[in-house]
């Protein structure tokens, strides 16, 4: 309350400026009529705030408020009169409206008649002042110099909204860095953010700290990154920058998991454990980073830290292609062909199966993939042997290639189950499909995923329904962003029903349009046809 001096001196010198207003444009003001003779200046309110009259509401509401007219100071009466007058929607009353809803902000300020509630008073201040109310900008700005932290916000808002006065972010963020330093929490990470991006990284790293410290996993990432590397103005600290890098992971930061990631996997400054790193980055990945997607892809490429996959590096490649990595995909491409890698015959032979069809010389580059020992070059030729229309098809070898395959290639385990289902090429074995399938979608193939799903939504192939066996196969699918439109809808339907173990999110309802209108993931197929072979 002390600290509102200002505001109340502008408020209660308005209570002595309307009265007298009001006086001067009442042409009868000072003489008595027949009816009014016997009527208190109060009663005369009263009636014409009853017939409606918004400057009689906002001079009762006065009244009450500062024990004026004969009124007893009654703060909640005096709200009801604020309210009663805020809401009078007229031209002709926008003046009395207007600072009612300055009056009621100074109500919801300090509490009196009503609930405190600052983010309201906060509201009702911003609205009073775009509507023309005067005096409120000069006296927060006056009270900001005195480290008012209400006070800085609101000027803060003013000059991010242009409200009472012409717009002016850095302004803006002056006014937020002041409210920072008062000791506003909520202040110190949009403060670090907006230094840091103009280039004052030392000056933005405090308020970084300040905000990590309270549990701000945003602030904690950017308090590792630039301990870890050692920012401008900040002295390297790896150990330091590991803990705060950590604690952001931890709370389920993408950016952090992907550093982690990286450092585990190069061994920069920790020792080197790909297997860990892979899984950070894995965790990145599918939360949607760019950067971590193409890094998990090399993973899978290479072998390292997880089992080596041309499918699901060609997956994950597909996916960041078409967005930002787009050069870096020309580059790898033109860098592996220059000494026929077997990815690169991988990719090639994709092409020239599904794109070309020409099954030939696809069979023929996965011939060089499987001569490099890599599982997805047998499991591929065994997939185009099944190929009604290849001239050469062979259910019987390709079942063969997919069983030995099977051992190093989700892939093959998928196709396999497929044919084990229906008894195309190897004996019917229902059961034996189903453990094929399942080591597919554990492996990481989608196409699997989704299949296992529907069984266990079903309780059908050999299952005993299991919901959340179901939903658990449906996610490891969509964070590949491998959904088939029907199983995105078995999801959608799930999280609507809400009878399967799922995770929560802000915002329900938009996440489960969208799983309703996914489409084919044609990602793979889409970067083929773009490459230059």
């Amino acid at each position: 309350m002390k600290r509102y001096t200002f505001l109340i001196l502008t408020l209660a010198l308005a209570v002595t400026l309307s009265t007298a207003s009001a006086q001067n444009k009442n042409p009868n003001a000072g003489k008595k009529t027949e009816k009014t003779a016997t009527k208190s200046t109060l009663d005369q309110l009263v009636e014409r705030a009853t017939n409606g009259d918004a400057q009689a509401m906002l001079l009762l509401g006065k009244a009450y408020y500062g024990g004026l007219e004969g009124a007893p100071k009654d703060y909640k009466t005096a709200a009801k009169w604020f309210l009663d007058a805020a809401e009078v929607d007229a031209p002709e009353a926008l003046q009395y409206s207007t600072e009612a809803k300055g009056w009621l902000g100074l109500l919801y300020y300090n509490g009196e008649g009503v609930n405190q509630d600052h983010d309201r008073a906060m509201k009702l201040f911003l609205i009073a002042t775009r509507d023309g109310y005067e005096g409120l900008v000069e006296t927060f700005d006056e009270m900001s110099k005195g480290g008012d932290v209400f006070a800085c916000k609101f000027m803060q808002e003013c000059h991010d909204k242009g409200v009472g006065v012409k717009r002016n972010t850095d302004k803006a963020a002056h006014y937020q860095r002041l409210a920072a330093d008062a000791g506003d929490q909520d202040s110190y990470m949009p403060v670090g953010l907006y230094l840091y991006n103009n280039g004052k990284h030392s000056e933005a790293f405090g308020y970084f700290e300040d905000a990590a410290k309270l549990g701000n996993y945003r602030a904690a990432y950017f308090c590792g990154i630039m301990l870890y590397d050692g920012d401008v103005g900040v002295d390297q600290d790896r150990k330091k920058g590991m803990t705060y890098l950590q604690q952001a992971a931890d709370q389920g930061h993408v950016g952090a998991n992907y550093k982690i990631g990286e450092i585990y996997l190069k061994g920069d400054g920790v020792k080197q454990d790909k297997a860990r790193g892979a899984q950070m980055i894995k965790t990145a990945a599918e939360k949607g980073n760019n950067n971590a997607m193409w890094t998990l892809a090399q993973c899978y490429r290479q072998g390292e830290g997880l089992p080596q996959c041309y499918d699901l590096a060609a997956q994950w490649i597909a996916l960041t292609a078409s967005a930002n990595k787009a050069t870096d995909y020309s580059k790898l491409i033109a860098e592996l062909k220059s000494h026929n890698d077997p990815f690169y015959c991988y990719l090639k032979g994709l092409y020239e199966y599904n794109i070309a069809g020409n099954y030939n010389a696809a069979i023929d580059l996965f011939k060089v993939v499987q001569k490099a020992n890599v599982a997805d070059g047998i499991a591929m030729q065994g997939v185009v042997l099944t190929n009604r229309n290849y001239r050469k098809r062979d259910m019987k070898k390709a079942a063969k290639m997919l069983a030995e395959a099977s051992n190093g290639s989700p892939l093959a385990c998928y196709y396999l189950a497929c044919l084990m289902e229906n008894g195309d090429g190897v004996k019917k074995d229902e059961k034996g499909a189903i453990m094929m399938l399942t080591k597919a979608a554990d492996g990481g193939c989608a196409a699997a995923q989704c299949r296992l799903a529907d069984k266990y939504l079903k309780g059908t192939g050999g299952v005993t329904m299991d919901i959340d066996k179901a939903a658990h196969y449906y996610l490891l699918a969509e964070a590949q962003r491998a959904l088939t439109p029907d199983a995105a809808k078995q999801l959608a339907s799930l999280y609507e029903k809400g009878i399967a173990k799922l995770p929560d999110g802000e915002d329900l309802g938009k996440h489960i349009d969208s799983l309703r209108r996914t489409k084919e993931n044609n990602a793979l197929l889409n970067m083929l046809v773009g490459t230059k072979f």
